[in-house]
């Protein structure tokens, strides 16, 4: 008798059961398996790293089947659905599940066929999976050949050859590649796609996930103790940020800034440990979208922070030696040292200092000010890091990078990229 989730099972032919994928190791065979519903892959070993995992929810489960069984039925899975629901993420999971290496690639209209059917040789050559992001931005008359490609690839597996035609050349084919391909269906610029190559893909409609669920099982993953009601309030406090405050184009309060949030919050929570989780949780989301919102929204936003957490009034986490290198770069330049601009630089410090990220600011013509700031500030944090580097007191990292130059696709003006 196991249990899965909350429900009891007591027969090993119980789709509840059958429907989760497991490992187990065949002492006959000398290899491990992993069987889901009907379907048995062969674990290909591949060593990805200790990386986290996905929060397994429903949409999870109903995914995973419907993309194993594409496999098992020698077709593609093709998870379709808005942004922010997993469809990427879920793909690599299952790959890192299998022991299977998936590379992700972004479609764009300036891929064409010989670019794709490259890709598709390479993945046949070493068994890995290939997750193709919006791949309904492809023009349609490269998807035309794409099919012929994808199928002459899915032939050769059903056929269970070890070497077959492709592009005009004979290559060795292992059997665990596989392809998929991700799509948001109502967006503007998607193409339709082809008969021939939809018949190739078993779609797998993704829908928004259970946020609250995702949240609780993440906290508790980060440390906290009262998961259940902290996730109530984090989900309602975005729900309503949503609904409440103005539309703005880089205001994001789907999964991605969630997940960010989390973390965050996790390393507050492990660097200050004795202090109640509440106010962790309230000082992370505080200091994590104060530096985004824009200043008509920020009353509304602290009357939110502050119905949720209740008389909480948490200290921010200052450190004065980036606030002077701050405030000592804008004045170089002669411009007011606000304390509105202070305050939105030194979050960034704080909540990307955990984790080495990148950060690109693309600005026009006319903010050329602002981006010569930036610089300088930048460039200030560069030899206070040398410094701190020969004192030994922290470990040595890779200054930042600045640079200027033009992004495709991007308005036309001085670029600023940091990390």
């Amino acid at each position: 008798m196991v249990f899965v989730g909350v429900l009891q099972v007591d027969d090993a032919q119980a789709f509840i059961w059958l429907s989760q994928l497991r490992h187990r190791w065949s002492d006959e065979e000398r290899h491990c398996f992993a069987n889901i519903c009907d379907a048995q892959f062969l674990y290909s070993y591949e060593y990805l790293g200790n990386t986290p995992r996905l929060v397994i929810t429903p949409l999870t489960d109903r995914c995973y089947i419907t993309l194993t069984q594409s496999l098992h039925l020698t077709r593609s899975g093709a998870p379709a659905g808005p942004a922010g629901t997993g469809k990427t993420e879920t793909t690599k999971d299952l790959g890192r599940a299998l022991g299977i290496m998936v590379y992700v690639f972004n479609c764009s209209e300036q891929m064409d066929y010989k670019s794709c059917g490259n890709i598709y040789k390479g993945l046949s050559q070493t068994g890995a999976w290939g997750c193709f992001d919006e791949f309904n931005r492809i023009s349609v008359e490269v998807l035309s050949v794409v099919a012929v490609q994808v199928k002459s690839v899915q032939d050769a597996i059903r056929e269970k050859k070890k070497s077959f035609h492709f592009l005009g050349e004979d290559i060795n084919l292992v059997p665990s590649v596989g392809v998929f391909i991700t799509m948001n269906p109502g967006y503007a610029g998607r193409t339709e796609l082809p008969e021939n190559l939809k018949a190739l893909f078993r779609p797998c409609a993704m829908v928004v996930p259970d946020f609250e669920l995702i949240c609780e099982i993440m906290l508790v993953a980060e440390g906290f103790i009262e998961a259940r009601v902290l996730a109530r309030k984090f989900i309602t406090l975005y729900q309503l940020c949503k609904e409440l405050l103005s539309k703005q184009d880089h205001y994001d309060w789907g999964l991605r800034a969630i997940k960010s949030v989390l973390v965050v919050a996790g390393s507050l929570k492990r660097d200050d440990p004795e202090r109640p989780e509440d106010q962790v949780l309230m000082r992370s989301l505080r200091d994590f979208n104060i530096p985004r919102i824009v200043t008509d929204d920020v009353p509304v936003f602290m009357g939110l922070i502050g119905d949720l957490f209740p008389a909480l009034d948490v200290p921010r986490k200052r450190d004065l030696n980036v606030e002077s290198f701050v405030r000592q770069a804008v004045l170089d330049l002669r411009l007011q040292a606000e304390d509105n601009f202070v305050l939105k630089v030194r979050p960034r410090d704080l909540l990307l200092h955990p984790h080495r990220h990148q950060i690109i600011w693309v600005f026009s013509d006319s903010f050329a000010s602002t981006k010569r700031a930036l610089h300088s500030i930048v460039l200030a944090g560069r030899s206070r890091w040398r410094a701190v580097s020969c004192a030994g007191s922290e470990a040595a990292a890779p200054a930042p990078e600045v640079s200027t130059g033009s992004v495709s696709g991007l308005p036309k003006g001085p670029t600023f990229v940091g990390s």
